[in-house]
């Protein structure tokens, strides 16, 4: 096996580990107050999926869709993303916990409740509404997931649910920003995987990076 192609094994997905995603998508504007409202939690990624499974070198992903969480081919390839890979302890048994919620939805409900949390607003049934998994946002369901398979990926005592694509970055960004520009990650690279505690405000800006190694 050549260097190369040592480090394309050693930096590519596995089941349980995700991914937060810029996807440029136009949001319904009811969805798009919701995330321009949450203090910056969709700000440079809108999106978060789980890796489920890799057959045959295929990733395949959990993704959380308004109509239903759906169960596609990785296809984010040619958009700016971040890989936990390597960086963030993730739990193989999460790919499989994320099947459970295919087909559950979300709505502007869900962005509108996140970012009125962001900002200590209160109402009745909020807390409830933010845990429960009858409804999903990707941020959401990759929590969840790493949860049932027994990862807690933030210690700061946040509201069960209260996840936002913002905040799973910062977990890759805190090793990544300390790993030289283009340096890869090999079978001979010492990097601490921990889990983060995490603030409800908005994250420093960060430089540009393509693909799979970070985006700064």
């Amino acid at each position: 096996m050549t260097d190369a192609e040592h480090e394309r094994l050693m930096t590519r997905p596995r089941p349980g580990d995700f991914a937060v995603v810029d996807t440029r998508r136009r949001a319904p504007l009811l969805t798009y107050l919701g995330k321009r409202l949450s203090r910056g939690g969709f700000l440079m990624f809108d999106h978060a999926v789980i890796c489920s499974r890799v057959r045959s070198g295929t990733i395949y992903i959990v993704e959380a869709m308004p109509s239903g969480a759906k169960e596609t081919v990785w296809h984010y390839d040619d958009h700016d993303h971040l890989w936990s890979t390597g960086l963030v302890k993730t739990s193989t048994k999460a790919g499989v916990a994320a099947l459970a919620y295919v087909n559950k939805p979300y709505s502007w409900l869900d962005y509108a409740a996140i970012a009125a949390h962001a900002w200590h607003l209160w109402a009745p049934g909020m807390r409830h509404f933010v845990r429960s998994t009858k409804h999903l946002i990707g941020s959401q369901l990759v929590d969840r997931a790493e949860l049932d398979a027994g990862i807690h990926l933030f210690a700061d005592r946040r509201w069960r649910g209260y996840v936002r694509p913002s905040d799973l970055a910062d977990l890759i960004l805190e090793i990544g920003d300390l790993t030289p520009e283009g340096a890869p990650v090999t079978a001979g690279s010492h990097v601490p995987v921990k889990n983060r505690e995490i603030g409800t405000g908005p994250r420093p800006r960060s430089r540009r990076r393509r693909k799979a190694v970070t985006r700064r």
